[in-house]
């Protein structure tokens, strides 16, 4: 029995003993936790990132970006909040402090990007029709024979460039030929009558022949001349220039310009009626426009226009030369027209264009290019330049419209607040800055 309690004694000394240093074990590791969390978080001016440091990333509840120290001095980070972006990653500088961004020279020379100067200006406020390319219709001649025959030769091809009066064809002609003969038969008899009336006119004067055969010569030349002028009207009105020496027709270029069309080969009987050659004048080129109901009252006559070609890089200025008065009953629209003097060769009649017609002209104290314009966050900004730096400045838009009353200079807007003239801004590329703002901080590519 007091064996049976000696060893009971034991076994309760050994169980206290296990559960005070099992206590002791627990309140160590709750107190190394401690610490762990309290330099983790950067409390206290202690804490680093040194190589014998101690990090657990291994525990579910420790949830930092441990990206965000890499690379960090020890004294760097003892007083910054947690998460906070670090300047020494980007040369010392944050490129989104303040909401501005800054870019190296380097960066601004390979974008592309370029500094422009807002101030006042003027504002061509346009109005964009649709348009179709067409000939001046005054300046095209159709060339046809005035009399049927066989083409014997042909001196001019497709797209030449002719002068007035240069030979195009010859021709063979029979009517021609005939209106010719009967031509040279009125000739010889009025040479003849003439003949016979100057010797009965002396005669009659010396009173040698009677009155009535003087008056009888006289009455035969009249009819003669008459008969002579008749052949040459006839040979005339059927050849016109044309007419050559036995039976040979020319076509001759009525007008200066480009042979558009051709309809002839040699041996081909040709009628009167026949087009064989189109001339156009192509110094000037006409593009109809279609103005619908609602814009008539802004276009005018004598309004300059901005002609654009689709499909080319042809770009020309013209003027509204023309506005019907009638509507279309379909499209109830009506029709204008610019005219383009002396235009680049893309104008090809044919092709639909993109019509700018200046409706109106404003001043606007503030004028900056139309492509600096950038939306971020659903507001138009600009990108002034602040010093070294650039801030996406909020804007209010007001006019657009071309740098002048042409509609051919670069698109502009007028800034009705937000920005003052002088500010210096980005013109060009400055979609570049925006894609460069939407990048998260630590996401920039140097």
């Amino acid at each position: 029995m007091s064996t049976n309690t000696g060893k009971f004694e034991l076994t309760r000394k050994r169980v206290a003993a296990l559960a005070v240093g099992a206590l002791a074990l627990v309140g160590a590791a709750v107190g190394a936790t401690v610490l762990v969390e309290h330099r983790l978080h950067g409390h206290g001016a202690g804490a680093a990132h040194g190589a014998g440091e101690a990090h657990d990333h291994a525990h579910g509840e420790e949830e930092h970006d441990h990206g965000e120290h890499q690379g960090h001095d020890n004294g760097d980070t003892a007083d910054r909040p947690h998460g906070a972006h670090d300047d020494n990653a980007h040369g010392g500088e944050d490129e989104h402090a303040g909401g501005k961004l800054r870019l190296s020279p380097a960066m601004i020379e390979n974008a592309g990007i370029e500094l422009l100067t807002a101030g006042p200006g003027k504002v061509a406020v346009t109005l964009r029709l649709p348009g179709e390319i067409a000939l001046n219709a005054e300046g095209v001649a159709h060339v046809t024979p005035r009399v049927p025959g066989a083409a014997r030769e042909v001196k001019k091809q497709l797209g030449d460039a002719v002068k007035k009066g240069d030979l195009l064809a010859v021709l063979d002609s029979r009517e021609l030929a005939e209106l010719q003969r009967e031509l040279l038969a009125a000739k010889e008899r009025l040479t003849l009558a003439e003949a016979s009336y100057a010797r009965q006119e002396a005669l009659w004067k010396e009173q040698i022949s009677a009155e009535k055969e003087y008056l009888a010569a006289k009455q035969a030349v009249a009819e003669a001349r008459i008969e002579h002028r008749s052949a040459v009207q006839k040979l005339g009105a059927a050849a016109g220039a044309g007419g050559g020496k036995a039976g040979g027709y020319a076509l001759i270029a009525p007008i200066d310009g480009t042979i558009i069309e051709k309809h002839i080969a040699v041996g081909e009987v040709l009628k009167e009626d026949t087009q064989v050659f189109v001339i156009a004048d192509l110094s000037t080129v006409w593009v109809n426009v279609t103005v619908y109901a609602k814009d008539l009252h802004r276009v005018r006559v004598g309004q300059a226009a901005w002609v654009t070609a689709e499909g080319t890089r042809a770009a020309a200025r013209g003027t509204v030369t023309y506005l019907g008065h009638v509507l279309d009953e379909g499209n109830r629209s009506a029709s204008a027209r610019v005219e383009l003097r002396e235009p680049d060769k893309g104008f090809r009649p044919g092709l639909f264009a993109t019509v700018d017609v200046s409706v109106e002209e404003v001043d606007a104290p503030v004028v900056v290019a139309d492509e600096a314009i950038q939306r971020v966050d659903g507001k138009e900004v600009v990108f002034v330049q602040e010093g070294d730096a650039f801030e996406a400045r909020p804007v209010k838009l007001g006019r657009r419209g071309a740098a002048d009353p042409a509609g051919q200079g670069a698109p502009v807007v007028e800034i009705a607040a937000g920005m003052s003239a002088g500010d210096r801004y980005v013109g060009k590329n400055s979609f570049v800055l925006k894609a460069e703002l939407g990048k998260p901080e630590g996401g920039h590519a140097h």
